[in-house]
């Protein structure tokens, strides 16, 4: 006997999602996860798992996990709203994505620029989840955002890119860069 799984698919989250066709925002229309807590959690509790994470297997095995993770889910939010470079060009389609990760959205980030160069794509956030509590002059990577970025980027342009956090001076302000080079 074939055993079911119980755990709840991320497919099922996304076909909750409504679409406003005017603006391309992506909102939860109910709580569908968890009918009394709602569907976000403290960013503490993201924090701890994330430490836990890398305590238990090293700094650089979890980012590679974690990365992995949030490539897998940037690029279902791509597909989930449509997105290609057929219709737009790269910053408008990541403008969308900041309303689904932004204020509007989960909360992950706020997209604050994005720039198209001939070699690379870079894409400036702050206050990504990752980074909350840290102090200045903190080295923290944002695995987990990076991934999300990457995913999605990868899936607009239907091509594979290298990703790298660009450290920033004394990621100011709650704030990080990242680069994106085509493979």
């Amino acid at each position: 006997m074939a055993r079911r799984s119980t755990k709840p698919s991320i497919y099922k989250f996304w076909t909750n999602i409504s679409f406003s066709m005017s603006d391309h925002r992506m909102m939860a229309t109910s709580c569908t996860l968890r009918p009394q807590l709602g569907d976000f959690v403290n960013v503490m509790d993201y924090k701890a798992l994330l430490d836990g994470i890398e305590d238990n297997l090293g700094s650089k095995a979890a980012a590679v996990i974690i990365s992995a993770a949030g490539r897998t889910y940037g690029k279902k939010i791509a597909t989930a709203l449509g997105a290609s470079m057929e219709s737009q060009d790269l910053p408008t389609i990541l403008k969308r994505l900041n309303l689904c990760l932004g204020m509007e959205g989960t909360r992950l980030c706020m997209i604050e620029e994005v720039s198209q160069q001939e070699n690379f794509i870079r894409v400036k956030v702050t206050e990504p989840v990752e980074m909350s509590g840290e102090t200045g002059g903190s080295s923290r990577l944002c695995p987990f955002t990076l991934g999300i970025l990457g995913g999605f980027i990868d899936q607009v342009m239907q091509r594979r890119h290298q990703a790298r956090q660009v450290p920033v001076a004394d990621q100011i302000n709650l704030q990080t860069e990242f680069e994106f080079t085509p493979l």
